[in-house]
This record gives structure tokens, sequence and C-alpha cells, in this order.
């Protein structure tokens, strides 16, 4: 059984910031949580109050993780058998209870609660089959999701704040199926959650009843064309999109038309044009042009009655709203054949944002506005029309570091450069932000400057103008403001340079690594001018908790080592010991001094200017190691007591959108501490305090939510709360949002903390590395957009942040099972199939996180548990591939490749063709096999490099070298399966292009395979044999031909590459380096043309090889050009194809979909570095017809003429080819 705190937990299976009384509170009210205090204190043995645990712990377990529900939902004898442990349970206690009525009566409360829980099953079932059929005809059902996935990803956002799952997901089509979908909810009793991205960090779309339905809108992704809006004497450049749209991609869209669009939420990677509108949001260009209220033109949202409503801003001066300003917002009623104007809303200037204030975001009301600012509490939002601006012609970044103790000195060069351009019409400043020390360390930030100290806090400043000059001036005049303070200036010199200051700032989700992934995250804004006075604020809170946990740390050691004295163990150092107590004390007394005089001016301002000097780490940790040297059992026990205490240690970490003076406080906590979350929510709530002391608003851009709705004052809420009564009477939609009677005592999240408790059942399911790999995730959603398997408009919502969330829950249920009496805990491992297999492992999700989280590794461990548990789905065609890439020999490929690839590949064409008007049908009795149907396979070329020269010799290493021209170089060359086997023309391009260069190659005796296809597929042990065998076979090859100085192994193959990247080859071939063909070519300047025709079309592989140069400079060395990049993945995926066709043409789907938006030709040739998207680029079955070919091929097209093939076969024969014996 779980470790447990039994200060607070009690109740079993409680993986989660919850004590029990937050639990009891849940099912029941306060008097029972005193009864419950009441009868802790009466019991002798606890068994009872054990039992009574036992049945809430089932109950809170199951009801908050929607595996476990969908099973004993599902299973009605798994059902029938908990409830039968749990009336043996209840009847136990009842018969212990000694007729002691406090005890009965919980006893019969928690009988109705097993009532109530178990009736739930059928109710649960009778209603998703009354919701079905409410909902056919009004949207394809396969878009109504009661998954245990679709419904974990949806009971959180960025936060992890959970109160409740949703009942269903909707993942609407159209923008039409939304006024019929919510009166369908209204008829079936659900409440409705418009979500979007799911970035917000205030618990705003988390559900808090369990009858939810989240309409998802992610599928809403149309942008239509710029239109010109006559305005006054202006004409408006105007963009209408959908509410699904991501931010970046409407940046980007418009950037390329030559248009801003101003408004860019940090999360813009995720975040969506709805939920931008919602919360009023706005990012780094807010100083420029404000929030989303200063750039709407107008939007359609749909309210409870089902109507379309247009709000439209009347009269738009095309800049950011002053306080000065009358803003008025037209509502109509739109029936499409008319708009029927409803009514007219004024706002002034200070309604809209606080005085003096640059963001405001507490005015939830806004005078009745729709839509705007209503965290989703009035409707669903379909689309938008924001007012675009024209960019400067220049722009510049400036990153200054601030060094020294305390933060004053970046706090006022905020408000110098704020100042600084305040009144220049020519230069201006658009983007100004700040991070703290705290993040300089969490995001392992790189100095700009030539110091080496670890900057205090850093700025990061964009100005932009129309003239050059002038730019270069401001630029200068920012610098010059570093000799006002201990500060050091940069300035970007490049785009190149400019995104990598910027690229800084978006990694500052690290903050919260250490406490597994979890914060609390409150934004505030405070007038410029007050700044310096919060940042001293803030540091001396962190002094106080400094300080507090010095002493609190102390406390324990000094409780360790009283006890190891009166312990009566040998070999303790008595008067060593007792020095250590009497300076810890001395030190103790030091620490309680600076802690109550810290909020003295004198004190903090020594403090900070360094007159007071005090090092925990010195003067308490490397004095014990010190006094205790030679005792190493203490002092790793020491050691172990300390570290316990020291990562409870409070820290406040702040940073800013500086030019709003909109200050986010992050304050990273371990949910499963119940004493330091209690301590983190009291440090936020000062910080709150403090922000509007000062003048400030407890939000800028995050909303209000569930987690600030403590701190917002009540004539807001009660001002929200008339416009509710009004536009949504009947509570529809995010109930318990902005309502001060929400119980916040019911919000909990999950703490993978307590989960690594139980390291013993980890360790025994297989979890224990599974749980660490994703444990620090913080929900941001960068890995949507890098995402193969993220694809809204295919139904596939399968990015790593989702499935880093269905994780945590399936672990929990493996916990849960492995702990039950029926011990099946592995029958949760087939919820991992799922998510496992909707992974390309293109690893490309690691390059945008935060916290560095691969899910490509992580997809590969749960693989390999799978495998290892047989919990792996039987693949048939997968087994016959991975068979066919094991084998080696000469005879044995040449049997395979005539079956498997020529009479294989040549059946499935005929198949295919067979099958298409017929499909529907196949569909339906034998869909994978329809699936693996539906695009015919390429043609295989007739013979393979060895078959074609005879190479059969298995005890030779065979050697191309051309007599005719030789350059003195050696290579050895690895075909790998699909360059060899599936497209040996690849391979044989390879050497033709090497040996007409005048290169010697050499290739490896037998048919090869890195090993890759194995490890993808969870076959780990046959992976690592691979690796070894071919490991051998090099050392033999560098030892037989190590005369030829072998300077580089070249390969055609991403996954090759990143499979002989672990074999350490340059310590097997001295000094030599793995390289892709078409980069060795461009590095040894091989060969060179200028190409003349179209811009090349070029497939980026999930495993590219050109790890060096990149495909651009690659494509410019050899081309004189880049390439135009056709995104997203080809969907073959390696053995993809074959195991998961289903999610392969899925992915075929949207590569087809975005050549045929963005290429107007009937057929196209696609290059690419990888064979296995040679044979994905040319199955893809869109409008424009694609032949993929390898780059390597076309070079040897272009260089060696088109009889190439031909030539070369004919040379090398002639000249003959070297076999060495090994």
């Amino acid at each position: 059984m779980q470790s447990k705190d039994f200060r607070f937990r009690e109740i079993t299976y409680n993986y989660t910031s919850f004590s029990d009384k937050e639990i009891i509170l849940k099912y029941f009210d306060k008097n029972t949580w005193d009864q419950v205090e009441f009868l802790r204190d009466q019991r002798i043995t606890g068994r009872s109050a054990k039992l009574l645990y036992e049945n809430v712990g089932d109950i809170f377990i199951i009801e908050r993780n929607p595996y476990l529900f969908e099973e004993f939902l599902t299973n009605k004898q798994k059902r029938n058998k908990l409830k039968n442990i749990h009336k043996s349970r209840i009847d136990t206690v009842r018969n212990n209870s000694r007729e002691n009525q406090i005890a009965l009566e919980v006893i019969n409360k928690v009988e109705k609660l097993n009532e109530k829980f178990f009736k739930e099953f059928s109710t649960v079932k009778l209603l998703r089959q009354k919701l079905l059929l409410m909902l056919t005809g009004v949207i394809q059902l396969k878009n109504v999701k009661f998954t245990p996935f679709h419904l974990v990803s949806h009971a959180t956002d960025a936060t992890d704040w959970r109160v409740e799952y949703p009942f269903v997901v909707i993942y609407p089509d159209s923008l039409d199926e939304i006024p019929k979908i919510i009166k369908a909810a209204k008829k079936a009793g659900l409440s409705i959650i418009p979500r979007g991205g799911g970035t917000g960090l205030t618990g705003g779309a988390v559900p808090v009843n369990r009858r939810t339905m989240v309409i998802n809108t992610e599928k809403f992704n149309k942008i239509n064309k710029i239109e010109f809006v006559k305005e006054g004497e202006k004409e408006l450049p105007i963009i209408e999109t959908e509410s699904g749209v991501i931010t970046d991609t409407i940046i980007e869209h418009c950037e390329k038309l030559g248009y801003i669009f101003a408004t860019d939420p940090t999360s813009s990677w995720a975040s969506t044009i709805g939920g931008n509108i919602a919360e009023n949001a706005g990012g780094k260009k807010c100083v420029m042009w404000g929030t989303a209220i200063d750039n709407l033109y107008s939007f359609l949202i749909v309210n409870y009655n089902g109507d379309i409503l247009k709000i439209q801003r009347r009269n738009h001066p095309y800049r950011k709203i002053s306080e000065e300003d009358e803003v008025l917002f037209d509502v109509y009623k739109t029936n499409g054949k008319g708009d029927i104007l409803l009514k007219t809303i004024t706002l002034n200037g200070t309604e809209i944002r606080k005085k003096g204030l640059g963001k405001d975001i507490t005015n939830k009301a806004l005078n009745g506005v729709p839509g705007l600012q209503k965290e989703g509490g009035d409707g669903i939002i379909l689309s938008a029309k924001f007012v675009l601006y024209t960019p400067f012609k220049f722009c510049k970044t400036v990153c200054l570091e601030f060094y020294g103790n305390n933060m004053v000195a970046a706090s006022n060069a905020i408000l110098k450069i704020n100042n600084l351009f305040a009144n220049d019409n020519s230069v201006f400043l658009t983007a100004l932000e700040h991070f703290d020390e705290k993040y300089v360390a969490a995001i392992n930030y790189r100095n700009k400057s030539v110091r080496n100290e670890t900057p205090k806090a850093v700025l990061l400043i964009d100005i932009e103008s129309n003239d050059e000059k002038s730019l270069e001036a401001g630029g200068n005049k920012i610098l010059l403001l570093t000799s006002d303070y201990n500060a050091e200036g940069a300035i970007a010199k490049n785009e190149v340079e400019r995104k990598t200051f910027w690229n800084d700032r978006k990694h500052l989700g690290a903050i919260a690594k250490h406490t597994n992934a979890f914060k609390l995250n409150e934004d505030i804004v405070i007038p410029l001018n007050n700044l310096p006075l919060f940042a001293d604020y803030i540091e001396q809170l962190n002094y106080c908790k400094e300080f507090e946990n010095a002493i609190t740390t102390i406390d324990k050691i000094k409780g360790y080592f009283e006890k190891l004295v009166v312990s009566e163990k040998e070999d303790i150092p008595y008067k060593r010991i007792e020095a250590i107590i009497n300076e810890l004390n001395n030190k103790r007394e030091k620490y309680n001094n600076l802690w109550e005089g810290v909020e003295n001016k004198e004190v903090f301002e020594n403090l900070q200017n360094g007159k007071i000097i005090y090092s925990y780490e010195d003067e308490i940790t490397k004095y014990y190691i010190k006094v205790l040297h030679g005792y190493e059992k203490i002092i790793n026990e020491i050691t172990v007591v300390e570290k316990a205490e020291r990562t409870r240690k409070i820290i406040v970490a702040t940073h800013m959108h500086a030019g709003d003076g909109n200050v986010h406080v992050n304050i990273p906590v371990h949910s499963n501490d119940y004493l330091m979350m209690t301590e983190a929510d009291n440090a936020a709530a000062k910080a709150m305090k403090k922000a509007v002391d000062l003048g400030g608003v407890v939000s800028g851009e995050h909303g209000i939510g569930l987690t600030k709705l403590k701190f917002i004052d009540q004539d807001i809420l009660d001002a929200y709360g008339e416009y509710k009564k009004l536009n949504d009477p009947d509570d529809l939609f995010n109930p318990g949002k902005l309502n001060r009677n929400f119980p916040l005592y019911l919000i909990y999240t999950p703490s993978f903390n307590l989960l690594e408790r139980e390291a013993i059942i980890l360790e025994y399911t297989d979890l224990e590395k599974l749980s660490t790999e994703i444990s620090s995730c913080v929900r941001c959603g960068k890995c949507k957009s890098v995402c193969n398997t993220h694809y809204p408009s295919g139904n596939m919502f399968y990015n790593p942040r989702n499935k880093i969330l269905a994780v945590g829950a399936i672990t929990e249920a493996v916990l849960f099972a492995a702990q039950t009496l029926d011990m099946k805990s592995f029958e949760y491992f087939k919820n991992l199939r799922e998510i496992s297999d909707n992974c390309t492992v293109c690893h490309k999700c690691q390059i945008p996180c935060p916290v560095n989280i691969d899910f490509g590794e992580v997809s590969v461990t749960i693989r390999k548990q799978l495998e290892f548990r047989k919990k792996s789905k039987a693949k048939l065609f997968t087994a016959a591939a991975l068979f066919y890439l094991g084998r080696k020999k000469y005879f044995v490929n040449k049997v395979f490749r005539l079956g498997l690839l020529k009479f294989g590949y040549s059946a499935q064409r005929v198949m295919s063709y067979v099958n298409k008007p017929i499909s529907y049908y196949t569909g339906l009795v034998v869909p994978k096999i329809n699936q693996i149907l539906r695009s015919p396979f390429p043609k295989s070329s007739e013979k393979t490099v060895r078959e074609i020269f005879k190479l059969s010799d298995t005890d030779m290493i065979y050697c191309f070298d051309n007599p005719e021209k030789t350059t003195g170089k050696s290579v050895v060359y690895f075909p790998g399966c699909g360059s060899e086997r599936m497209f040996p023309e690849i391979s044989l391009s390879v050497i033709a292009l090497l040996y007409n260069a005048g290169i010697r190659v050499v290739i490896p005796p037998e048919y090869l395979c890195c090993g890759y296809p194995f490890m993808a597929n969870g076959k780990i042990e046959t992976a690592e044999l691979k690796s070894y065998e071919n490991r051998v076979i090099f050392h033999k090859m560098a030892y037989t031909a190590g005369y030829l100085n072998i300077e580089a192994i070249v390969v055609s193959c991403g996954t090759c590459y990143e499979m002989l990247d672990k074999y350490e080859l340059e310590n097997i071939f001295n000094n030599s380096q793995l390289i892709d063909i078409n980069e060795y070519i461009a590095k040894e300047n091989l060969y060179k043309k200028k190409y003349a025709g179209n811009k090349l079309l070029y497939h980026e592989p999930c495993h590219t090889p050109l790890k060096h140069k990149g495909c651009e400079k690659t494509f410019s060395s050899i081309y004189g050009d880049k390439p135009e990049i056709i995104p997203n993945c080809c969907g073959e995926a390696g053995t993809l194809a074959l195991s998961r066709p289903d999610i392969s043409n899925t992915l075929r789907d949207r590569k087809s979909e975005n050549i045929d938006k963005s290429i107007n030709e009937k057929h196209i040739e696609v290059l690419t570095t990888c064979p296995s998207c040679v044979m994905g680029l040319t199955k893809l079955d869109g409008n424009t017809k694609v032949t993929g070919k390898s780059l390597a091929v076309y070079n040897a097209e272009q260089f060696l003429g088109k009889d190439w093939k031909k030539d070369f076969i004919k040379k090398v024969k002639q000249n003959g080819i070297e076999k060495i014996l090994y």
C-alpha cells in the first residue's frame, strides 16, 4: 500500500494534491469531516477507518480516472465484484461500531455514497445513448468522443488543475453545427465549455461538473483573404479567421502577406483565436498595439439560445485604445438574411483598462459586450475579423543583462526605456520583456554579453522604425543606459541572432521542472512607476522564504542529530555532533534575526548591496561535511534529510511583459506537499495584494478562471453575475467560473511525486522509467505544432501533451489495479498501445519543449513494455517485414525480394485498383486490409547492388575503386534496408556518385539492418543484438581495411544515421565522421550545378540524415538555391504504414491537402533523403500526382547523366571490384 503522510493522507489511492479533508468535503460536508476527525482521535487499531477510507478511495480514483471508470462501466462482472467488496467493508465496520452513533452516522453516509456511485454507471450508459440519438444528423458521430483519452486531455489546461472530467468531448467539423449542438446539450442537461488550444493558466476551461460537454474548436481553421474596409478617411486591412485557428498560424500567414497580426499571447504556438477573444489576450506586441479588444473589428458568437450574434467595433481608430477614447460596439443578431441591430454598447477607455495600466482584463462585464473577456461563459465564438498593421521596414532586438545583488536596476531601466521612446515619432518600442535570475537558471540562459557571471535579470527589447539611421541611434541610446546600472547590452546583428535572443523567452516554462512541472502561475499588472517597488517586494519575499526554509532545515538536521545521540549506536562522534549542534543553534539564531528583520529597510538594503552576507551552503552544508569527515554514512543520511527540506523552499520567480507592467509571478511547488501548497498559495496571495496596493489589478491576460477567483473584487463578480443572468440564464456555458460561491476546495492536481512513492509497484510494472520521462511536462502545448499525429482535420489529437496526460492516468490505473484483489494491473497496458501507435518517433517534439521531453523515446519505452508484457497487438505485415529485414544472407534476401517486393507489391497494386470501387464495403468487412489497399505500392528495382555484381561472399568486404580517377579518399558506405533492399537504385546511386568523383567506397560483406526498425517496434533486445553484430563487423572492417584511411561513414537514410550515431564509429574508424551522402557531396564539393528550373521540391523526413548542414545549406551548396519544403509527414514512418495503415493514411491526407493547396500542378516530383519517404510520397493520392525520389538518385541523374545506371554498371564490371578477405 502507498506510503503516506498520515497527517493529511489516509484515504487510499490518493495520488493528488488533496488531503483527506478535501476528499471528504467533495463527497460529504463540513459536519462529516468534523465527525471523521473526532473518530480519528477515538480509534484504537484504525482497522474500521481503513476499510471506510478504502471505499472512499476507490470511488475517488475511479471517478477521477476515465480509464478506470470506463473499465468498470463496460465490465459488469468487475463492477459487481467491487460492489460486493464495498458492502463487505461497510458491514464489517458497522459490526465493529459498538453502537457509536457518530460512527454509525458516518457509515450510513458512506453507504449512500456507494449507492450513488454504482448507480452512476447505468445513468452514464443511458445518457450516452440519449446524447448520440440527439446528435444523429447534427454531427458525424465519429466526432463525439466518450473515450478516456479524449476525456483526460480535456480535463485540464496548462495549469493541471482539475475538478471533474468532462462527460463528452465534441469535435465539430463546421461552424454551422454549433447552434444545433448547443440545443442538444441543453436538452440533455449538459453544461458546455468551449475549448481551443487548452493553454489557459487559470483553469478557465476546466470542467467543474460531471455533466459537461467540451466543444473542441480546433477544426475551425479557415483563414479568409484580406479585405479592405473604409473607416472615415482610412482604409483598414482586415482579415477574417475562424475561432480554431492557432495564433502563430495567423501571425505567420499575415507576415507572408506583408502585415502584422498584433494579438500575440505568449502561448501563440497553441492558443487559438476564440480563446484569445474570450480572454482578451495579448503578448509582447501589446505595448504597441494592445490586446485582442484593441485589434478586433468584429466577431461572431453563438449564445445560449443557439442564436448567432455579430459584435462589431464602430469607428475603429486603427491603434491601441487610450484612456480618453470612447469605444462603441454594435451588437447584431444575424439570421442569414441580414443583420438586425440589437443594441450599441459604449465604453470609455478606463472601463477597458484601469487608469495608468497597460493591460487589464478584470472588468468582465464590459457593459454587456458579449464574448469578449467572458472566458467562455456566455457562448461559443465562431469567427472574427481583426485589423492588420503594416510592419516597419527595420527592426532591432536589444538584450540587456543586469548584474549585482538586486532587481531594482532592471525595473528602473524599464521606466527609462519606456520614457525614451514615449514621444518618439520615428522609433517605436514594440516589445519589452523581462525575466529574473530564477528563470535565468531554469532555462540555462547563455549570456549575450562578455561577462561570465549570472545575470540578476534580463531585458529583451524590440524597437522598430522606417528610418534605419534613427533606429541605429535608438539602439545606441538603449545601450548607453547600461552605464547607469551594473549592466551589459548587446544588439542582435541579424535576423538569426534576433530569433536566438527571443528563443530564450519561449523556454520559461522550465521554471517548474524541478517540482515535476507544477507551479502557481499568476499574472498581475502594476503601474510602471511602481515596478521598482514591486520588484523590491518580491525580492524581500524571496529572502523571507529563504530564511524560513533555512530555519526549518536546521531544525530537521538538529532533530536528526538529537535522535542519533540517544540511539546508543556504535561509532557515533558525540563531541563532533555536539559542536555541530552548537553551530546550528548559532546559525539558526542568525537566520531567525534575518527573517525577523528583512522587512526593515536598512536590513533589506544591506542584504541587497551585499553588506549582510549569508550562505546556507557554506555555513551549514559544507560545515557539517567538514566536521564529519570520515563518517560517510552519517553525512549521507543528513544529506537526505537536508535535501528533502531544501526542495520545499518557496521560490517566487517573475517575468514580465514589462512595457505594460504585466508581471507574471510563478511559484513552483510539489503538488504532493500539502503544507508547501498552502505556503505557496499564501505567497501568491501576498503578491496579489501588493499589486492591488500599488494601484494594479490581478490579471492582465490570463483571465480569472478558478485560480484568481478569491482575489477579484466582489463588485466585478456582481456585475458579471448580472450580465450572466441576462445572457446565459440557465448557466449553460462554463458554469462555476467567475462565481464567488464556487467551492474552491474542490480543485486538485494529480501528483507525479505521489506516484513515484509507489516505486516497488512502478518498477515491477515497468512504469518507473516511463513515469520519470514524462513527469516534468508543463502542458504548454508547444509540441502540438510540430507533432505529426496532431491533425485536428483528420480527427487526430495525439500530441505529446495529450498523450502525457493519458499516460499519467493509465499509470494511476495500473497502480490501483496492482493493489486491488484481482492484481490484473497489466490489463491496463493495452491502453498504452493506442498512445504509442500514434507516434512516428520523429523526436521533433523535443526541440520546442522547455523541459526537453522526447515523446519519441517515451513511445519506444511504451512499445518495449508492451512487447515484454505481451500486450502488443499482433501485426502480421509488420512481423513479416521485420523478419525479412533481419536476414543478412545473399540468397535468402534474393528469395525474399522476389516474393515480398516483386510478387507481393505487384499483387497489392492489382488489388488496390480492384478494391477502389468497392472500398466502402471492404472497409466494413476488413478495415485494415482496406486501408493497406488504399494506395498502390511503388515498383521496386529488379536487382540490388549485390545481385548486379554478384557480391555473395560473406567473408569479404567489397571496395569500389575507380582506377581512372582517384582522390585518395576512402569512405565506408552503410546502405541500410531501405536503400539496399526496398529501393536498390538509391544505394547504386550513392556508390556511383562517389565512384565517379574518385572516392573509394567500401561496403559491408552482407545485407545489414541498423536495428532501428526493431527498436521502434519495441523489440529492444533484437535491436541491441543487431547493433552489437554490426559493431563487430565494423571493427573487423576497420582492422582489415585500416590501410585505406577511412574518413567517413556515409549513409543514405535518416534512421540509419540515428542508430549508427550510437555506435561511436569515430572510435572504430579513427576520426571518421558519420554523414549523409548529400552532405558529403556538399562538404567535399564533389558536384555543383546552378539549377535553372523551378524551385526543387523537398520533403524533410521525420528522421532527417542532414545533421550537419541541414537541407537548405546542402541544396544551396549543390544547386545554388534553397529548396521549397513541402511540410508534414508522408505517412510511411518506417513500419507504421504496415502496422497502422489507418494512421498512416490520415497523415498522407494532410500531406496531400498541403500539396493541393500550395501547388497548382497535375504531377510533381518531390525529393527526399529517406527511402521510406520515397514510398510514402509516391503513395499520396491527392489531386496532385506525386513521385517521390531520393535526392541521391536525383543527383546521379543530374551529374552522371540520364543513363548513369547503365554506364556505372558497365564501368564497374570492366574495372572490377576489390574483394578484401576479413
